[in-house]
């Protein structure tokens, strides 16, 4: 190895081990795990610094926070295999369903038409194919059906919103 220049100096006063391959390697090794721990540490350590400003300020700051009312949704009892239109290659689907009233003064109201509203779910599904229900499309069709014909049952609007929480076809 021929070198110039100030460093020459410096080579020629090293012992001939030090500047073998092997050394320089776990030398370089050595180097690049140390830097690699202290990036980690410093990583870690600044991430619960962080953390600790956050909870401090949440502390400080009052959030509102919006409560949700669940005392405004009734969830039927499962439809297990109820029918489809006849001529389906599907016949037969699982449907678990929520309805949410608009107020809980009505919720009694429409727990007392509980065996109508379980028949209306029966026909609407009746009228549906299992083509049209494998869509989403079809899904939120026979969900707006169910939520015009429960409508119709009450003299105004009480069924604000319907979810089917558990749908499945065979």
């Amino acid at each position: 190895m021929d070198l110039k220049g100030p460093f020459i100096k410096v080579f020629k006063k090293l012992p001939n081990r030090l500047l073998t391959k092997k050394f320089v390697i776990i030398s370089v090794s050595i180097a690049v795990f140390i830097v690699l721990l202290s990036s980690a540490l410093v990583f870690f350590l600044k991430s619960d610094k962080d953390e600790q400003a956050l909870n401090k300020e949440s502390k400080s700051k009052k959030f509102q926070v919006n409560i949700i009312d669940y005392d405004n949704i009734i969830v039927l009892k499962p439809f297990i295999w109820i029918s489809l239109q006849e001529k389906s290659h599907m016949d037969k689907i699982s449907v678990n369903i929520a309805l949410e009233v608009n107020s809980r003064e009505q919720v009694g109201i429409v727990e007392a038409e509980i065996n109508k509203i379980r028949a209306h779910v029966r026909s609407a599904a009746l009228e549906m194919r299992w083509i049209e229900l494998r869509s989403p499309e079809g899904k939120i069709k026979f969900k707006y059906m169910l939520i015009k014909k429960i409508n119709s049952l009450f003299p105004d609007i009480v069924i604000r919103n319907l979810y089917l929480t558990h749908f499945m076809m065979r």
